[in-house]
């Protein structure tokens, strides 16, 4: 079982940084967004300056939610308690194989070329790897 990081590493110089560069990039949309509502009283009350005002500030509350769930996962300690083992590949051509459940013939011509020209490349494949494999040892 892992332990939860502690809230002083939020103090780390990488973490400090994230924290300045949040807070920099908010005042600076606050700013944008409050110069896009002057620009609009200026324009007589263009009704796209006063979107564009109010779409600065939906960036900084983006921004600082973001901001909120990235300390979260942080503190949450973020790792998965048991690892899955994800199987091996077999090859990188699959295609061509049928189901087990549900063995059906196939009567298409042209999805009988694909699925002989796919097991064609994933033989080639195989070989190729296990060329590689022999060549490595």
């Amino acid at each position: 079982m892992s332990e939860r990081p502690s809230k002083l590493r939020l103090l780390h110089p990488k973490w400090l940084l994230l924290h300045v560069v949040v807070i920099a990039v908010c005042c600076a949309m606050v700013w944008l967004g409050r110069w896009q509502w002057h620009a609009a009283i200026r324009h007589h009350g263009e009704l796209r300056n006063y979107a564009y005002a109010l779409q600065w500030w939906a960036f900084v509350i983006f921004t600082l939610v973001m901001w909120v769930r990235v300390v979260g996962d942080f503190l949450r300690g973020g790792e998965p308690r048991e690892k899955t083992v994800q199987p091996a590949p077999t090859g990188n051509y699959v295609a061509y194989r049928q189901a087990a459940s549900a063995p059906t013939v196939e009567t298409d011509p042209e999805r009988q070329r694909l699925n002989a020209y796919l097991a064609q490349l994933n033989t080639a494949d195989a070989q190729l790897n296990t060329a590689d494999r022999e060549a490595a040892e």
